[in-house]
């Protein structure tokens, strides 16, 4: 079975691998497009509406897909299913009224933005639910449904930026990517409905018992990628924003190239392995395989930045070039950080990930800090503290996990 498992793995890995990268490339190459034609506060509007509503999303998920994916076969029945099926359309709804109700208390919200937030609350409910499915690793199926969604979405907001559409571009697409995926997932059977049995009070406090550990990791993971962008708005408005988010985007392109590894087929790699020293080997060699280029991608971004940022985005992105610099650091070790991360939730080592967390906060908010008080722009220091982040965060965790394996 094992050996069965691992082909599984190879074959459904290499269509994810290359599929997301195919995704990357046409994602990169429509944005360029997208900065040449659009401002960098219609990038920031977007930004700190999106960035908000997927903070409120992920305060109110127990993350139902983690739970789904890394339950034991004897122990996932029909009642387990229902209880997370209920569960997740609970918190989708819970989700999509508080942030609608925040837009309306505190925004004068347009259309396209609360089409933007309904579309975050199918996405998140299809990607929480398509865990049923991915348990079975059917990779290649999703591969296939995933890239061309994301090919067919850009493609579209290219469409539309050179007719003339503007900045609602960047919400269409979303809302489009949203409304594809659920449907087809829905055409190859990658969607799951069950009955909807919603747990009693027992079982409900059962289930946040489960998923407390993963719960606050989850809280603080999208508190800080939210944060941030939303933090640049609020200090710098959407000029700021705008800048900010597009060096950020930058930074998370390796990320996007190696996430089926790192974060699907380790993670089921990692939750189907039975012994615990096989897992740490497999753990070891994967960050070692990525380091190398890894540190080699961190040290061009350091030192080409400046002058191809500005060369492909237009001189009105310049500044963008000094963030992304800054941001070496995080394009270093957002993967190695994310290797960790998903090695914590599959072995339920909680402790050793939220000790990586406060690492991660810790390490920003000193730089951001440095930024806020005049040492250097806050736009700057904030972008130095993303990448002071993730190596903090790797460095704990990293060095916590052998002292406990030892």
């Amino acid at each position: 079975m094992a050996e069965i498992d691992n082909k599984t793995l190879r074959v459904g890995g290499a269509f994810l691998v290359s599929g997301n990268v195919l995704q990357a490339l046409i994602a990169f190459g429509v944005n360029l497009v997208l900065v040449r034609y659009l401002l960098p506060e219609d990038f920031g509007r977007f930004a700190l509406v999106f960035a908000a509503a997927s903070l409120i999303y992920g305060l109110v998920s127990l993350r139902i897909n983690v739970l789904i994916i890394r339950a034991p076969e004897n122990e996932f029945t029909t009642e387990v299913r229902e209880h997370y099926f209920a569960a997740l359309l609970l918190e989708t709804l819970a989700a999509t009224v508080i942030v609608l109700g925040w837009l309306y208390l505190f925004t004068d919200p347009s259309g396209w933005e609360l089409a933007l937030v309904l579309a975050i609350g199918l996405r998140h409910w299809t990607d929480h639910n398509k865990a049923f499915f991915e348990r079975s690793m059917p990779y290649k199926r999703l591969a296939t449904v995933e890239t061309s969604v994301s090919t067919l979405s850009h493609l579209l907001s290219l469409l539309l930026v050179l007719s003339g559409v503007g900045a609602i571009v960047l919400f269409i697409r979303e809302i489009f990517m949203s409304v594809a995926s659920l449907i087809s997932l829905h055409l190859i059977g990658g969607l799951t409905f069950l009955k909807i049995r919603f747990p009693s009070i027992a079982e409900m406090k059962n289930l946040v018992g489960e998923a407390k550990g993963i719960w606050l990791d989850g809280i603080l993971e999208g508190s800080f990628q939210q944060v941030t962008i939303l933090l640049a708005g609020h200090i710098g408005g959407e000029r700021i924003a705008g800048f900010f988010f597009q060096a950020q985007r930058l930074a998370v392109v390796p990320q996007q190239f190696l996430a089926p590894i790192v974060t699907r087929l380790a993670a089921n790699w990692f939750g189907r392995t039975e012994y615990p020293v096989d897992r740490q080997k497999g753990r070891d060699k994967l960050l070692l395989v990525l380091a190398g280029p890894l540190i080699i991608a961190g040290a061009l971004t350091y030192w080409l930045a400046d002058p191809i940022v500005p060369w492909l985005f237009g001189a009105k992105w310049a500044q963008s070039a000094t963030l992304f610099q800054a941001m070496a650091g995080a394009v270093v070790f957002i993967s190695l950080f994310e290797v960790l991360k998903v090695f914590c939730w599959t072995t339920k080592k909680t402790a050793v990930l939220l000790g990586g967390r406060f690492a991660q906060y810790a390490g920003l908010i000193i730089l951001a800090g440095a930024g806020f008080h005049g040492y250097m722009s806050f736009d700057l220091g904030l972008s130095w503290g993303l990448s002071a982040a993730y190596l903090l965060a790797f460095a704990v965790m990293y060095l916590s996990l052998r002292t406990r394996e030892k």
